[in-house]
């Protein structure tokens, strides 16, 4: 399981509004599985409880957010053991360990992705006190509470802060979010299974060519950004901070040991060792299967596309040809410019 605090400006801060997104109200909870409130006087009643936070948060009218907004994304395999009991305990959890169990909050469990998520709303404001409470790096404690719950209840193990490899640095938040929704490769685990070749080549290279090639033969790219370095994939968009996969990557070591950085010349040449193709991670062994079937589907509706657009092409070549020729005809017609002008 991955949790994730979805970033909120004070501007955006609507709790009204991501309450009723939990619920799914305005789509007749088509996604939503289930939704609950707790620490609220009218106990269940959802929306009772929905007015009772927007007069708390009114309480307080000093800056910042008010609204703490939590998401926990599950992975398929896990979701035959889950109840409604445990993810209303999971909850619990997560509300202690972050100091909001006396805390109104607004509960709900989707399923409009390939996986099940949690989404937790939690009013920042004490119904009481009126105090806004903000946990100090929280995701040091959400990590722990997920490792925590997975072995409680037998679920699959994901790759923490504590108990990742020393050869391999921590996927950020966004990219095990990804591959937890998606369960596919995100570019950023594709990195760091290359680590560990990257820098051993990367030892013996005394030029930036030789390290724009020692990366080209990975698929990989380094380029300037900001202030910094990324790393980027050669046949896509995706990027992360080169600091981020190793920090002897970053802009100040590689030009104090290579010099001043310079672009890349000729790497046509590079014979590929491997590249990013967001492969999918076999967590079950049903996954291979599936994502031929994706690929396969894909596929064919890129086809139908490509034959719809060179029919619209076709069909569009022929009324240009049409009315160019009725164009012609005009020019040719013995009649005043002013009613050949109107003609045409």
């Amino acid at each position: 399981m991955i949790s994730k605090r979805v970033g909120m400006e004070p501007k955006n801060d609507n709790y009204a509004r991501l309450a009723a997104y939990i619920a799914d109200a305005g789509h007749g909870g088509e996604k939503a599985l289930l939704s609950w409130c707790a620490g609220c006087l009218g106990d269940d009643d959802y929306a009772a409880g929905m007015e009772e936070v927007i007069k708390t948060q009114a309480m307080n009218p000093r800056g910042g957010a008010k609204t703490y907004h939590l998401v926990v994304s599950f992975r398929p395999e896990d979701e035959a053991r889950l109840t409604p009991e445990i993810f209303q305990a999971m909850e619990e959890r997560f509300a202690a360990a972050l100091g909001y169990s006396e805390h109104q909050r607004h509960c709900g469990v989707h399923k409009n992705t390939a996986n099940l998520h949690m989404h937790v709303a939690y009013n920042m404001i004490h119904p009481e006190k009126y105090t806004r409470h903000k946990e100090f790096r929280d995701y040091w404690i959400r990590d722990k509470v997920c490792r925590e719950l997975e072995r409680e209840y037998g679920l699959a193990m994901d790759n923490g802060r504590a108990q990742t490899a020393p050869e391999r640095q921590p996927l950020g938040e966004k990219a095990a979010l990804i591959e937890a929704h998606t369960g596919q490769q995100s570019f950023e685990g594709y990195a760091q299974t290359q680590r560990s070749a990257i820098l051993h080549a990367l030892e013996a290279v005394t030029s930036w060519q030789e390290t724009h090639e020692a990366l080209a033969r990975h698929g990989l790219e380094i380029k300037p950004h900001g202030n910094g370095l990324v790393v980027k994939d050669r046949h896509g968009q995706q990027t992360i901070k080169a600091s981020a996969l190793d920090r002897s990557l970053s802009l100040k070591k590689l030009e104090a040991r290579l010099g001043a950085f310079v672009p890349p010349q000729g790497l046509d040449h590079i014979q590929e060792q491997s590249r990013y193709r967001a492969e999918p991670l076999h967590r079950s062994p049903e996954r291979g299967k599936l994502f031929a079937e994706y690929q396969q589907g894909i596929a064919e509706r890129k086809a139908r596309l490509e034959q719809i657009k060179q029919q619209e092409d076709a069909a569009l070549a022929a009324i240009r040809a049409e009315w160019a020729a009725k164009r012609r005809e005009f020019e040719r017609m013995n009649i005043d410019k002013r009613n050949r002008r109107r003609l045409i």
